[in-house]
This record gives structure tokens, sequence and C-alpha cells, in this order.
């Protein structure tokens, strides 16, 4: 129950909801001023049924506020004696938490009305010759919890905002450092390439007339070398050009490039901001080629980063790998912050998830981006797990005669 619980916020927020009820109940003696019967019945539906908007309270915390606002205000008319305020104060909470300052202020004023209700439903009871100091206990404590309330909740967006900050610097960090090993394991491909495509043009002038098969496979060579160095500039370019995102494909020199492998370390990395994710692997991992391994972690690099600005930060973010006989899938899932479906749409237009689609294409795959049944954002990468064999390298330290018998 406590799993499903922390899965689901609706709800966790119904549950909690249900503990404010009883507190409101409790602290107004347990038995408004109804009967037994239908119509008490009707009087405890009515009751329970104003607490329910809470469970909505992270996706809509506007409009709850004022839901929950009326029915402190409504309900006393209809039950006198019971003056519901908890509700008020979570939903006062949950707007100064999730909406701008100016909306957050205007919750505050307005969180005043039940406050000033009680404080005079209070007086009312009090002795003729306390009325006007239990007024003005009551009201003042009251504006002390709505102060304090509406505190705590600029304090969480504060600490969320921190979060975030702090995870996109390193995410940024991450990008700017990656982009640097990356451009040298380029250079260096392709100054490798241009190396053996020399050595190969100069055997290959050395065998033109006294072993012209040979000469003919050098020459082979040389164009398969050529095509390689060429493709490895198109993803400078495009390196340079974009920033640093560059598309799934192998590099040479230094360390390896990222990949799948490397999730657990990416997710580490998130979680280090402040995020909390949950990663599940299903079924056996096996090597990928290094292309399709890099696209993959890009992909869920960028899904993660995208959850760290747009996402419920409330909500944990689920990264899970299944691995198949013929592909991986690669999901990434999280709850968008209050965000309506126009707005979720408009994050598919932009150059981050263009650019996990172009990944994913590279690699032989394919991509689905969008929302999910329950209002979440899902990012669903299908890649294969076979993929079409290189052309095999050679040294560059080798002589003209040992490297075309290589060829």
């Amino acid at each position: 129950m406590r799993e499903r619980l922390r899965r689901s916020p609706v709800l966790a927020d119904l549950a909690f909801a249900a503990v404010l009820c009883a507190l409101d109940l409790f602290l107004s003696g347990g038995q408004p001023q109804y009967s037994g019967g239908a119509g008490g019945w009707a009087a405890v539906a009515l009751v329970v049924a104003g607490y329910l908007p809470l469970g909505w309270r992270r996706r809509f915390p506007g409009w709850v506020f004022v839901a929950m606002l009326a029915h402190s205000l409504l309900v006393p008319l209809l039950l006198p004696g019971f003056l519901p305020l908890f509700g008020v104060w979570q939903a006062l909470y949950t707007v100064a938490a999730r909406c701008s300052l100016p909306q957050a202020v205007v919750a505050l004023v307005a969180s005043s009305l039940p406050i000033a209700a009680n404080a005079r439903e209070e007086a009312r009871v009090a002795s003729p010759g306390d009325k006007v100091i239990t007024f003005i206990g009551s009201a003042s404590f009251g504006t002390m919890i709505n102060l304090a309330v509406f505190g705590v909740g600029l304090w969480a967006a504060w600490s969320v905002r921190q979060r975030r900050i702090v995870a996109e610097r390193a995410a940024a960090a991450a990008v700017a450092a990656e982009r640097g090993r990356i451009a040298r394991d380029l250079h260096d491909l392709v100054a490798h390439s241009l190396s053996l495509m020399l050595l190969q043009a100069g055997g290959a002038k050395g065998l033109l007339r006294r072993d012209p098969t040979r000469a003919e496979s050098a020459l082979a060579r040389v164009d398969d070398l050529g095509q390689q160095a060429i493709v490895e500039l198109r993803r400078l370019l495009e390196l340079v050009e974009t920033g640093g995102a560059s598309p799934g494909g192998r590099f040479a020199g230094g360390e390896p490039p990222s990949g799948l492998e490397d999730i657990r370390a990416l997710v580490e990395q998130v979680r280090a901001g402040g995020i909390r994710v949950e990663l599940d692997v299903i079924g056996d991992p096996v090597p990928l080629d290094q292309g399709v391994s890099l696209s993959g972690y890009r992909i869920v690099q960028e899904a993660l980063t995208n959850a760290t600005r747009y996402g419920d930060t409330q909500t944990p973010v689920s990264v899970g790998m299944h691995w198949r006989p013929e592909q991986v899938e690669v999901r990434v899932v999280n709850q968008p912050a209050g965000r309506t479906e126009r707005s979720t749409r408009s994050l598919s237009t932009g150059r981050g998830i263009l650019g996990m689609h172009e990944r994913a294409r590279a690699a032989g795959g394919g991509l689905q981006v969008g929302p999910g049944p329950d209002g979440e954002f899902v990012v669903v990468a299908t890649l294969p797990v076979a993929h079409a064999a290189e052309v095999a390298t050679v040294g560059a330290g080798a002589a003209p005669e040992q490297v075309l018998g290589d060829a």
C-alpha cells in the first residue's frame, strides 16, 4: 500500500485529505450540529466531498484552493459549528509552492476570510466580557498559521528551484566536458584515417605496375577510409553547430564514449542534484554497437534533463531498460509540474526532443515521445541489438607492404 501511494500522488493526497478531514471533525467536537438518519448521512457526505479536490492539488493548485476556500465558507452555513480550515491551509501551501508570487499573495489574502469567520464564531460563543479579546486572539493565531503555511510553501518552491539550478549546472558542466572529449576523439580518428589513407596510397603507387591486384585492394581501402573520414567530419560539424549534441556514432582515441552500461552512473548524477530517479532493468544486458549504446545513453540523458527542468520533483522519475533478443527498449517517465496538455505538447517541439529522434534514427531504432494515459510525460526508445558490421581498421604504424597485406 505504501509503495502504491508513493507512485500515485493523487492517492497519496487523497489519503492525506482524509486525515485533514478527520482533524477538522475532531477539533470541531466530532459532532457538527446534525443528527443521524438521512440528513446525517447527507451532512457527512457533504463534509467528505469538500476534501476530495485536494487529490488534484498538485496539478490544479489555484482551482483547488478556490474549491477549498468555498467549502470552508459555505459548509458552516449548512452545518453550524463546523468550520474546516486544514484543507484551506493545505491548498494555500500548494499555491505558494507551485504558483507565481502574485497568485500566492492573493491566496494568502483570501485565506484570511475563513480565519475571520472562525474568529467571529469563537467570539460569539465566548462570555460577554471576553468577546473582543477572543476575537483578536483567534484572528491573530489564525493569521500566524496562514503566514507560517505561506512561508513554508515559498521555502519549498525556493528549494525546488535551487535543486534544479544545481542539476542544470551539473548537466551543463558534464555536457561541456563531454563536448571537448568527443571533439578530441573525432580529431584523433580523422587524423588516423588520413594517415592510413596516405600509407595505402603510397603502397598502391609502389605496387601499381608489379602487383595490380593488391594495388586495387589498397585503393579500395583508401576509398573506405575516405568515406569514414567524411562521416566523422560531418559529425564534427554537427557537434559544433548543435553545441555538443552529437548523433550516435563510434569515436576513437581516449577513453570510450558513454553508453547504456553507464546509465546507473548517470542516474546517480541526477539523484545527486536532488531529483528522485528509479531504475529498473529487465532481462540480461548484452554488448551493443558503440553507436547504438551511445545513442541510448544520450536519449536517457536528454530525457532526464527535461525531467529536471519541467517535471514534478515531488514524484520520482522512472527509468527502465527492457532487454529482448533483437532489441532493447529504454523508457523514461516523469510527471509534468502542473502543466496542461497544451504545454506538454509544446515540449515535443523543442530542439532536445528533435535531437533524441535523430539519435534514435541514426542508431537504426525508433522513438516515441508524448503524454501518457495518466498525464505523465513518456519517452520510449527502441534500439536494435544487432547492428551492421563496421569496416575493420588497421594499425597506423605498419609499413606499406604490411598494410596492403592486411587490406
